[in-house]
């Protein structure tokens, strides 16, 4: 299993501060994490939003 979180708009690795938490809590119980550019979800650019997310077919 994976949990997205919109990444950090000057740390694009990273999670954005206001999910930070949610995503250290689920790395510490062994989920895996991603982050996703929310920007350009809002621009109706999908792929590259989750440019990012490892394609290995884990459930999101």
């Amino acid at each position: 299993m994976m949990l997205l979180v919109p990444a950090n708009p000057l740390r694009p690795r990273r999670p954005d501060d206001h999910f930070a938490p949610e995503a250290h809590a689920a790395r510490a119980v062994g989920i895996d994490v991603a982050a996703i550019d929310h920007d350009a979800l809002t621009r109706d650019d999908p792929h590259r939003a989750i440019a990012a997310v490892p394609a290995d077919g884990a459930a999101v």
